[in-house]
């Protein structure tokens, strides 16, 4: 298994590399073509992909920091620090996606016609289908390794691919001569990239705070440990049951009562077997702590 997490890990580091490469090009690209064809939209899609490229780029970071072991100041490890890139990343996609809303009201301020209009719709199209491709990977690797950040990035690409074909539709009508969708079509894209942020935010911020998501199967998983514990035999009661996500794992912590009749060694055997069910059903679940106690009562 832990040859399988560090390749998994490998490729999304050459995937995120690759990416944050594309990005820069494209971004570069669609700024200079956009700039030329007098196209708002084209350089608000070519600045969005320069902010994917910043994305892309803590959550590389992240990932290597989260790499490291324990060590004397984190004794957890850097798990979170996957999570904690991830919201900064979303940060940063807010404050350029409400720079982008100031340009693009400008520009339905005072619109102004496109300069070869179809060298323009060229660039945007090349952007989106680059954009959806990686995206397409990048869920791949997300789903092997239920990476919080990884998964922000997947999702930026698969918005920022959404957002080169609004553009390509207004700078179609702009082209047409309705002006103010070249202006329209970068409004669009920054009020997507606001939202998709927000919700980077707020689901980061969940793990942040010790919250469990982990791609909406927390509940799931909580149930059946719920039930596995409650079905263990000698097990009289089961008082708490926590789950804690820390990066792509999560950290199991219960209170049990066991029938008081049990010695020592029957009490350390059945907690040893309730760890190792619960851990080969999950194997997302790095760790079980079980605090017990001797039931005084019968069980009901």
């Amino acid at each position: 298994m832990a040859t399988s997490k560090a390749g998994t890990m490998k490729m999304e580091e050459r995937l995120l590399t690759v990416s944050i490469a594309l990005l820069v090009l494209i971004g570069l690209m669609e700024v200079l073509i956009g700039n030329y064809t007098k196209s708002i939209a084209l350089m608000a899609d070519g600045i969005h992909s320069w902010a994917d490229t910043i994305v892309s780029s803590l959550v590389f970071i992240g990932i290597k920091l989260s790499k490291r072991g324990p060590d004397g100041k984190f004794h957890h490890g850097y798990g979170r620090a996957e999570t904690l890139f991830g919201l900064i990343a979303a940060m940063v996609v807010v404050t350029i996606g409400a720079i982008l809303m100031y340009e693009s009201y400008l520009a339905f301020v005072a619109p102004s016609p496109l300069i070869y209009p179809s060298l323009a719709i060229a660039a945007v199209l090349v952007a989106g289908v680059v954009s959806f491709a990686i995206a397409a990977f990048k869920i791949r690797l997300v789903r092997r390794s239920n990476s919080t950040a990884l998964s922000v990035d997947a999702y930026n690409s698969i918005k920022d691919g959404a957002a080169s074909f609004i553009v390509l539709i207004a700078l179609v009508l702009a082209s047409f001569g309705y002006l103010y969708f070249d202006a329209l079509g970068g409004f669009i894209v920054s009020i997507m990239i606001i939202i998709i942020a927000y919700i980077s935010i707020k689901e980061s911020s969940i793990v942040l705070m010790d919250g469990c998501i982990y791609g909406g199967i927390c509940k799931e998983i909580y149930n059946d440990v719920h039930s596995r514990i409650e079905a263990a035999p000698n097990v009289r009661r089961l008082n708490a049951l926590k789950l804690r996500q820390i990066g792509r794992t999560i950290k199991v912590e219960a209170m049990i009562e066991l029938d008081g009749q049990l010695s020592v060694t029957q009490a350390e055997t059945i907690t040893s077997t309730i760890k190792k069910t619960i851990m080969e059903s999950h194997p997302e679940i790095s760790s079980v702590i079980l605090e017990t106690s001797a039931a005084k009562d019968a069980k009901a």
